[in-house]
């Protein structure tokens, strides 16, 4: 055993005569061995293993015996590593393959001796090749991007040159030979070279890097916009601030115009009633006759300029109907014409077959006579003004902000001045002007905007220093329909008989309402609260109308006409306000709008006690 594992053969000629029973005579002796030749395996100065020959009878050996026996062991043992390493190559190749077919690399080969290109499946697909195709040289130059050759070819100069011996590391672009995609490459790889510095071959791999090298730009991109995009967003805060800011402002300008307003109405229809039933009455000389009726012009100027600032702060009291804007349109034509005067041509352009547009004829009228003014003070050298209308459908995003739906679109636009962007933002601001102190109220455009919003429409207006301004006022479309018949004048004075409680918190008002009442011929009842009307019901007065104002302390108008007919069922009530307040309103009461003549409030009185 000492000998074998020091690495030499064991020559046994007769186990009997050369080994003791304690040196395993025995042992071979059982199993039939009288002669042998031992040959061992020494692996890492161990004994990995034996290989033997024997015979079971005495045997002299002869030397060259012994010498095959060692040549054919050697050859057996060579034979066995091969075997063994063979299989362990297969098991690392496999090993590799799989590692590289997960990790999605391809490997290439370059023979530069033999002139081959040698591709495994991977690399082929990052080319568009189908695997089994066969590929050269050529095919890899003829497959890189345009952009990316030259510098690809330059990489693999490097990589093959003896002198430089450059690793070969470089990201290119491939076009697909068979499916035509571009798709990015990670390629690496050396040269491989012989005892005479000759470059044998290059090998190495490629790995798909699309998605990696698509995430680097859009990141390069990201960065580069970066300060673009902030200051964008900053301007688009900065813009929505200024639009809020200016919303709000106008917000508040309307409720205090619309207060102002109401305040003003109270303080009007005593005045407007006064001076119409003098004028009536035919008091006075013909001095005083003229300075009634210059009273009240002055008062239907107020009254008018009350109406716009309600027009502005959408508390205006609108009888919206449906309209047919061809025909109002036309019907204009020649008050516009004179108003505008002969130097400005003016040219109506309105389809008969519009639909009708949700709106009051005769808030429109003045919002049309308002702009075709407004477009005449912008050309005093004369110019076009045009009148035009059309059937419209507003999808998203619009330029009006309105909602997705039907609309009519009514436009007057003048070929005068125009506004710079500053005017502009500051157009429907009222009391705004640029006419100068004494030419205009800045209320002309205040109205229009107030008059589409409480419609449900919006007004855009589009200006330019030098090319004209263009006001488009958008009304919803309305599903009903237009009436083209003449709008009825107000009623005439009647005479009748009854007795009127009038209710009214403002003296002066409830004073010139009970003479106008009066003076139609009904006894009227005063109360100054919709409290004290109900006392007086308490205390058993009896009466044939009711006339009450909205606004009061206390208990509004609607639920003093909701107590008194609850009482009193069907008695004929007539609401009075200032301006109009829908919110919780009956839309079937009727009412009547401050300030008012004796004339319109006969024609309500008419039609509720019919």
């Amino acid at each position: 055993m000492t000998e074998l594992k020091a690495g030499r053969s064991l020559v046994l000629r007769d186990v009997a005569a050369e080994l003791s029973s304690d040196e395993g005579r025995d042992m071979f002796h059982a199993i039939g061995i009288d002669a042998i030749v031992c040959c061992p395996l020494i692996k890492d100065g161990r004994l990995a293993a034996m290989m033997a020959v024997h015979q079971d009878q005495a045997r002299d050996w002869a030397p060259h015996e012994v010498d095959l026996i060692k040549e054919v062991v050697d050859r057996c043992w060579a034979h066995v590593e091969r075997i063994g390493a063979e299989a362990r190559l297969r098991a690392s190749e496999e090993r590799l393959r799989l590692a590289v077919d997960n990790a999605e690399v391809g490997f290439w080969d370059v023979d530069l001796t033999g002139d081959k290109l040698i591709w495994a499946a991977r690399t082929r697909a990052l080319f568009g090749i189908a695997p089994d195709t066969p590929v050269t040289l050529k095919d890899f130059y003829d497959g890189l991007h345009p952009d990316d050759l030259q510098m690809t070819a330059a990489a693999f100069d490097a990589a093959r040159d003896p002198a430089r011996r450059a690793l070969y590391d470089v990201e290119y672009r491939t076009v697909g030979r068979e499916d035509g995609v571009v798709r990015w490459v990670a390629a690496k790889g050396r040269g491989i070279f012989d005892e005479d510095g000759r470059c044998v071959r290059v090998a190495g791999t490629v790995l798909e890097i699309t998605a990696r090298r698509e995430a680097q730009d859009a990141l390069s991109e990201l960065n580069a916009t970066l300060e673009a995009r902030v200051e964008s967003a900053v301007r688009e805060r900065e813009e929505a601030q200024e639009a809020l800011r200016h919303s709000q402002k106008m917000e508040a300008m309307g409720q205090l115009t619309g207060g102002v307003a109401h305040d003003f109405n109270n303080l009007l229809t005593p005045i407007v009633g006064s001076l119409d039933m003098l004028q009536r009455k035919g008091i006075g000389n013909e001095r005083e006759q003229r300075l009634i009726a210059g009273a009240a012009q002055s008062a239907e100027r107020a009254k008018t300029l009350v109406q716009r600032l309600l027009a502005f702060a959408r508390r205006q009291p609108l009888q919206p109907v449906p309209v047919n804007i061809a025909t109002l349109v036309e019907g204009m034509g020649s008050l516009v014409a004179s108003t505008t005067g002969p130097q400005i041509r003016v040219v109506l352009d309105a389809p008969t077959d519009l639909p009708p547009a949700k709106a009051d004829p005769n808030q429109l009228e003045m919002a049309i006579l308002n702009l075709a003014v407004n477009a005449r003070d912008a050309m005093p050298d004369g110019g076009t003004l045009r009148v035009t209308a059309s059937a419209e459908t507003i999808g998203e995003a619009h330029r009006s902000g309105l909602p997705n739906g039907p609309y009519v679109r009514l436009s007057v636009a003048d070929t005068g001045a125009g506004m710079d962007a500053e005017t502009l933002t500051r157009a429907v601001e009222p009391f705004f002007s640029t006419k100068g102190i004494g030419k205009g109220t800045g209320l002309g455009l205040s109205m229009v905007h107030g008059l589409a919003s409480q419609l449900g429409g919006a007004l855009v207006i589009q200006s330019r220093p030098g090319v004209g301004t263009n006001v488009e006022l958008w009304l919803p479309q309305s599903a009903g329909t237009a009436d083209t018949g003449p709008t009825p004048e107000p009623a005439a004075t009647m005479k009748t008989s009854g007795t009127a409680l009038l209710v009214d918190d403002e003296p002066l008002v409830r004073m010139s309402t009970a003479e106008m009442l009066s003076d139609l011929g009904y006894e009227v009842i005063e109360a100054d609260s919709g409290e004290e009307a109900m006392r007086i019901m308490a205390h058993g007065r009896q009466f044939d109308l009711l006339v009450t104002d909205h606004l009061m302390p206390g208990m509004v108008g609607t639920d003093l006409i909701k107590q008194v007919r609850a009482l009193q069922p069907g008695t004929p009530a007539l609401l009075v306000s200032g301006y109009a307040e829908n919110a919780g309103l009956d839309p079937t009461l009727p009412r009547l709008t401050k300030p008012f003549r004796i004339g319109e409030l006969a024609a309500c009185l008419r039609q509720i006690t019919a």
